[in-house]
């Protein structure tokens, strides 16, 4: 997964201790970040408005922040508010397939390229991609296409790898991220890429996921203009099913148990792997000079803060005022009932007496 990255969490503590290049680093990690979000929840540049609110949004109310483990869970909404506000928020299940020719296709068209190179990967792995890319196929059938292959979701994440390859190789594609051998840990990305989490929930959790992984990061950003050409269908010809062992469900829902992304650190926000810086539009080495490959745009870096105007995140091992308040009652209580019993037995040996 390459070398360990300095975590958001660990940037924003350097932050607020007054650390301002530290500041300027997180900013640019977030803003890459919501990049590679909207590059695949929208389709061509309609998400770049939703993005640059969501980076003027975090500039404006990182001081605000006060604890780290709310760090994520707070980016991850500013973004997703501005994607509801654009009609492709979590709630919306309006297509995003689309054919637009950009710097990464060097202005050709991205259905095309796929379908250019569909007979150079393996038929088996193509199928695979072509069904889980198809919307009325049921995953079920997606699994059994993907059984020989490994399963999926890692089927389906070599496969896309392989894609990728075909198109670098074939097609002068200028990916900077192309592994040799695909990484397990990584599959869920290809449920994602083609919408077969199974809710809005999943798909929150694996984007927040996505801000450890830099390399990941950048290889979604790169890659999302020809999600959206496989989307609109471009592999759709090869989505045939083959031997009577699988048959076409009815799709009753988009849905594929996702392995959970690697375990969060248990002192970064709903994150915890070590994170990567995420993701920038690649920058492709030997790129012609008349080529010009888009970048995400930088946040505004948030003003370094000094350590006394930040407000002291409370001790971790601090109870919760309420269970303080109420222990504090029942000793009382405890207390008071001895006393009445006390005067009680008092009252009883006089009486006795």
């Amino acid at each position: 997964m390459g070398t360990t990255q300095t975590t958001v969490i660990q940037l924003f503590r350097k932050w607020r201790a007054g650390d301002e290049a530290a500041g300027q680093e997180m900013a640019q990690k977030f803003s890459d970040w919501y990049f590679a979000i909207s590059t695949i929840r929208v389709p061509g540049q309609e998400g770049r408005p939703a993005m640059e609110a969501a980076c003027q949004a975090f500039a404006q109310g990182i001081i605000t922040v006060t604890r780290p483990r709310a760090l994520v869970d707070w980016a991850h909404g500013l973004l997703e508010k501005e994607l509801e506000r654009s009609g492709y928020g979590l709630g919306n299940s309006q297509p995003t397939g689309s054919d637009t020719p950009n710097a990464m296709t060097r202005n050709r068209s991205p259905v095309a390229l796929l379908q250019s190179v569909a007979d150079k990967i393996d038929p088996d792995h193509r199928r695979v991609l072509a069904l889980a890319y198809e919307p009325s196929i049921d995953i079920s059938v997606v699994d059994k296409a993907a059984d020989a292959l490994g399963g999926t979701p890692f089927a389906m994440l070599e496969a896309r790898y392989a894609l990728k390859r075909a198109l670098r190789d074939h097609c002068d594609v200028p990916f900077s991220v192309l592994p040799e051998s695909a990484d397990m840990d990584r599959a869920p990305i290809s449920l994602y890429e083609a919408n077969r989490l199974a809710s809005g929930k999943e798909v929150g959790e694996l984007e927040q996921w996505l801000l450890t992984d830099i390399e990941l990061c950048k290889d979604v950003a790169e890659y999302s203009v020809f999600v959206h050409a496989l989307r609109a269908g471009a592999l759709k010809a090869h989505a045939k099913l083959e031997g009577p062992a699988v048959e076409a469900a009815p799709l009753e829902a988009p849905s594929k148990a996702v392995p959970a992304p690697p375990a969060s650190d248990t002192d970064s926000a709903t994150t915890a792997s070590p994170e990567p810086a995420p993701p920038t539009h690649p920058e492709p080495p030997s790129v012609e000079p008349a080529v010009t490959v888009e970048r995400a745009p930088q946040t505004p870096d948030p003003a370094p803060v000094k350590p006394e105007s930040v407000p002291a995140e409370q001790p971790e091992n601090r109870p919760p005022a309420g269970k303080s308040l109420r222990a504090v009652l029942i000793i009382g209580a405890t207390f008071v009932a001895a006393i009445v019993l006390i005067i009680l037995m008092i009252v009883f040996a006089l009486q006795a007496g």
